[in-house]
C-alpha cells in the first residue's frame, strides 16, 4: 500500500472500494503488538444479474448491503497471514450455496433463509445471514456447537466490515 493509509472511519463499501483498489495480494499492517503482513485477494464483482438470479433460485431477497458488498467483490480473502492458518474466505455467491448445502449435508439445522457468507480458513466455523431478521442478521455458526446454540453478533455487514478492518481481521465476535 506503499505506506498509505486507509480511513476505517467513514462508509463502509467506500472503504471496500478503497481496499480492493489498492490492496490486492500483500500488506503490512501496524497493530500494537507490531507489524503483521497479510494476503488480501478479491474477486471480480458479481453483476445486479447474478444477484438476482441467486435470490430468484433461493426466493429470498438479500440484504441491500450484502447486495452492495457483491457488487464491489463476489468474494475474496481477507487477513490470511504469511505464516500462520489464519484468515478468511468471504464467499462468491455460487460458493454461498455450496458451503450452505455442505453445512446442511453434515447435519446442522440451518434455516432455509440462512446462508453461509464467511469461512474461517483456520477452522470450519461460519458466519451466517439470516434473511429472516432485517437487522443485526448475522450469525456465528461456531461449529464447535449445535446450531441451535449459534449466536447473533449483533451486526450487519456496514458494522461488520468496520469492526473487522479496526480490530485487523480478530474474531471480535467471540470476545
Amino acid at each position: 500500500m506503499d505506506n498509505k493509509s486507509i480511513d476505517i472511519g467513514g462508509d463502509i463499501m467506500n472503504i471496500l472500494k478503497d481496499l480492493v483498489n489498492r490492496v490486492n495480494e500483500k500488506v503490512m499492517i501496524k497493530t500494537v503488538l507490531g507489524e503483521e503482513t497479510y494476503y488480501f485477494m478479491w474477486n471480480a464483482p458479481a453483476t445486479a444479474e447474478d444477484i438476482q438470479a441467486f435470490e430468484n433460485r433461493n426466493e429470498c431477497s438479500l440484504p441491500d448491503d450484502y447486495k452492495e458488498s457483491l457488487l464491489i467483490s463476489n468474494g475474496a480473502i481477507l487477513y490470511k497471514s504469511e505464516y500462520e492458518d489464519d484468515g478468511y474466505k468471504l464467499l462468491s455467491l455460487e460458493e454461498v450455496e455450496e458451503v450452505t448445502q455442505e453445512m446442511k449435508d453434515d447435519g446442522y439445522d440451518i434455516s432455509d433463509k440462512c446462508y453461509c457468507f464467511l469461512q474461517c480458513l483456520f477452522s470450519n466455523d461460519v458466519l451466517l445471514l439470516d434473511l429472516q431478521k432485517k437487522t443485526n442478521y448475522i450469525m456465528d455458526g461456531d461449529v464447535g456447537y449445535p446450531s441451535d446454540e449459534w449466536k447473533y453478533i449483533g451486526s450487519d455487514i456496514n458494522t461488520f466490515f468496520i469492526r473487522l478492518c479496526q480490530c485487523n481481521g480478530a474474531m471480535y465476535w467471540r470476545w
